[in-house]
């Protein structure tokens, strides 16, 4: 059996990923290599047939073969696509009753989509918060930029869980801002090795070219929300690749590299904390004080607690 799960990119792989639970597959994205998808499909002595696979990037001279596999396989064999926007090829090769579709909220359903979201969080909050969140997504698609959609949109809700409450608009305004994020890995890296001088250089490099100080602290939360999502897997899996790293993250294969290379270096504490830093710190920068000390000063902590955790 064949499912192709399309649509908005994080409604679509949330979907894959709670049919595959169903099912009991093991929730791992495999690239579309022909081979392995059959392997892993065909099953083995333990544990149900199935594979999941990731065709986000997928090639025309990809997808041939791919399909050329799936083909011949058994009915009893379970295959879960994730392909958002798939080609009218794709579309028609899978057929309406193979086809998950999983569009973006809009308009009145963003607007309940967030409220639901926040309350299956534990998060108390209100009607004006929750058009606040919608207004700052409008009408950019996630499935053109998923940096600007509903995975960004999660990652300002689990900031929220970090708030003393009561979570108030004005305290909402503060802390959430929906960018699509720079580059800031280079900085993330010195940072975490408790490079304060290679830290400090990165990022008056990155001041120098103009970049905003609340740009650059949300490219760090973002970058390290990429981090702590990667020591996640490594956790669950240490022989995890850069293939399906690439494709857990929503990552280039090389920045997939980079991050659980750096993943394998930090530990749940350090993260912890220095999530926490960002968050006060983009607080602080929001709230009237000085954007610029505001970053410096989270720069410094942060190599200072990854310092400490070193030793």
């Amino acid at each position: 059996m064949i499912l192709a799960f399309t649509g908005d990119p994080f409604l679509a792989y949330e979907a894959l990923l709670q049919e595959a639970k169903v099912r009991g597959l093991f929730p791992r994205l495999l690239p579309p290599q022909p081979a392995l998808v059959v392997q892993e499909a065909s099953g083995g002595l333990f544990g149900p047939s199935g594979a999941l696979v990731d065709l986000r990037e997928i090639s025309e001279g990809e997808w041939k073969p791919l399909k050329e596999a799936l083909e011949p396989l058994p009915e009893m064999a379970v295959v879960l696509l994730l392909d958002p926007k798939p080609t009218a090829a794709r579309s028609k090769w899978y057929g309406k009753e193979r086809i998950r579709e999983h569009p973006t909220p809009q308009g009145k359903d963003l607007v309940r989509w967030i409220e639901n979201r926040a309350k299956a969080m534990g998060l108390k909050t209100n009607a004006a918060i929750h058009q606040y969140l919608a207004s700052l997504l409008g009408s950019r698609s996630s499935a053109e930029n998923p940096a600007l959609g509903l995975e960004a949109l999660q990652r300002e809700l689990d900031k929220l869980t970090l708030v003393t409450p009561p979570i108030t608009l004005e305290k909402v305004q503060a802390l959430v801002a929906l960018e699509a994020p720079i580059s800031g890995f280079d900085l993330v890296r010195a940072v975490t090795e408790g490079k304060v001088s290679a830290a400090f250089r990165q990022l008056q490099g990155l001041m120098e070219r103009g970049e905003d100080p609340i740009r650059i602290l949300g490219a760090l939360s973002w970058q390290y929300a990429k981090l702590a999502r990667a020591w996640a897997h490594l956790n669950e899996d240490p022989l995890l690749g850069e293939s399906e790293a690439a494709s857990l993250l929503g990552m280039h294969p090389y920045a997939a590299k980079q991050t659980l290379a750096l993943a394998k270096s930090v530990d749940a504490e350090m993260l912890d904390r220095a999530l926490e830093t960002l968050v006060k710190a983009e607080q602080a920068a929001k709230t009237g004080r000085d954007p610029r000390l505001a970053l410096e000063k989270a720069v410094a902590e942060l190599s200072a607690q990854a310092r400490l955790l070193k030793r």
